[in-house]
């Protein structure tokens, strides 16, 4: 959404669907950007749902990324999968040292935005949907 439109506040329903993950192992929150524009993030980890799906719907077209595929529009481009972030974070961390010089997407500011929504959800949840103010999605 960029700098200019960052989101600004959201409300959560959390809950805790398998007894093995508390306190909390799903959460589905509406999120609004500073124009008014809304939308809905769902995380569970207590579903017995196995697919991971990104949809991401623009002014221009919808974006969606499955495993192994990203499409934008009505073209479709196969990627590789390796079923977790952790291992491109790694890669850009070890290209930054090496070049000697800081990757923007791994800042301390990106992490308290990343951070900011977990907490924004569960404080909501606790809370039975209260909205919650954002105040570090400026990225």
């Amino acid at each position: 959404m960029g700098p200019e439109n960052p989101l600004v506040s959201l409300s959560a329903y959390t809950t805790q669907l398998q007894e093995h993950l508390p306190p909390v192992d799903t959460i589905d929150a509406t999120a609004k950007a500073k124009n008014g524009a809304t939308g809905t993030i769902s995380i569970s980890f207590g579903t017995t749902l196995s697919g991971s799906e990104w949809t991401v719907a623009c002014q221009d077209g919808v974006v969606s990324v499955t495993p192994g595929k990203v499409t934008i529009g009505n073209k479709t481009e196969e990627v590789q999968d390796e079923r977790s972030g952790v291992p491109p974070e790694m890669r850009a961390w070890g290209e930054a040292l090496a070049a000697g010089k800081a990757n923007e997407r791994q800042s301390p500011e990106e992490a308290l935005a990343d951070l900011e929504l977990i907490e924004a959800s569960l404080k909501s949840g606790e809370q039975g949907g209260k909205p919650i103010t954002l105040e570090y999605q400026t990225w």
